[in-house]
């Protein structure tokens, strides 16, 4: 439905998006992730055809709709698009909003539109309320009403929950993915925050420095990384340096396997704070470490444990690790726990580990 292909762009000189490409097909769902500056919210632009490329194309329903020598203008692509602040009109309507972009219908078919839309985020007891009578999860609602009431082909949603506040987040997260995989609606959704995008989409597209970095499906970026960025953008991760003993990689915190590398290599091994296993009692020796319990704070469900590794009392090097629960132990015990190789991630060594 949707294709970029090598998009490029420049702002005086400074290259923003670079050879950007992905799809997006019918009735998905997709993030843009990425932290500020990766060029998230430009490349939604230039899909609006808000901003034209300097090389490269897009295509929407097999019509080339932007390349160096076309733009399509926004009015023509039958695209809906949800701003940040969400631009309603004060001085109009809940229903007047969302009624806005009917204008091409006749007075009953525009009506009966915007009652269902109404319906359909539960605002039918406000339509005749002005937006400063809203709260901010309304005044979302109905932004979203109004984007999707012209029934656009694709519909363009940058950072929509990032002025609430986190419960009403939550909340409106889960709604507004309802709404629109009820509706079978196309949408990209832009945010920086890698949980909004593992709850909302079918796919994640991840940008960093203008470039994407990986593509694929909120299970597919949390469990098999392409790189450290990657691995270290969804949640806490300790970095070590492992070097290669045969069928092992040997770190500091205990050994992983080996699958790819030979032997005397050194590596990144990148270990989630939830690969630290507690529950090891039957392990042979060779896979456990042990460690210094130097804190331990509780969460909620959760203990986050800061553990030492070296030499006793002051270790020298630290790792954070969660336990489901209570953690039976107290600081300054020593305890011996193993790794989880399927939240550890290994790859070839960088020259800094930031």
């Amino acid at each position: 439905m949707l294709r970029l292909e090598n998009l490029s762009l420049k702002f005086d000189e400074s290259q923003v998006i670079h050879n950007v490409s992905f799809e997006v097909s019918k009735g998905e769902l997709v993030c843009l992730l990425g932290p500020s500056g990766s060029g998230k919210t430009t490349t939604l632009r230039l899909i609006a055809g808000f901003e034209k490329p300097e090389n490269g194309s897009i295509q929407l329903n097999g019509e080339t709709v932007s390349s160096k020598k076309k733009i399509l203008s926004p009015q023509k692509r039958n695209v809906g698009f949800l701003f940040q602040d969400y631009a309603l009109f004060p001085h109009l309507t809940v229903a007047e909003n969302i009624s806005y972009g009917l204008s091409g219908q006749n007075k009953k078919q525009i009506k009966e539109q915007t009652w269902e839309m109404l319906s359909q985020i539960r605002l039918l007891n406000h339509a005749d309320k002005y937006p400063h009578e809203l709260s901010g999860g309304e005044q979302q609602r109905v932004a979203l009403a109004r984007a999707r009431a012209p029934e656009p082909n694709l519909l363009l949603l940058d950072e929509p929950f990032s002025g609430l506040d986190t419960s009403l987040r939550g909340q409106l997260r889960i709604e507004t993915r309802e709404i629109l995989k009820s509706q079978g609606v196309t949408a990209i959704i832009v945010t920086h925050d890698p949980e909004e995008a593992m709850l909302m989409a079918d796919r994640i597209v991840l940008m960093r420095n203008g470039n994407v970095v990986q593509t694929g499906t909120p299970e597919e970026l949390y469990s098999k990384p392409a790189d450290p960025f990657t691995a270290g953008f969804f949640g806490d991760v300790n970095w070590l340096t492992g070097v290669v003993e045969g069928d092992w990689i040997k770190t500091d915190a205990g050994k992983v396997p080996n699958e790819n590398y030979t032997d005397g290599t050194e590596v990144d091994v990148i270990i989630r704070p939830e690969a630290f296993e507690f529950e090891s009692n039957g392990l042979d020796a060779d896979y456990l470490q042990e460690f210094r319990v130097c804190a331990v704070d509780y969460a909620g469900p959760f203990s986050h444990i800061r553990l030492g590794i070296g030499i006793d009392p002051e270790p020298s090097k630290h790792v954070r690790a969660h336990h489901q629960g209570i953690l039976n132990a107290s600081v300054g015990d020593k305890i011996r726990l193993s790794i989880d190789p399927a939240q550890t991630f290994i790859f070839p060594k960088t020259l800094n580990n930031n």
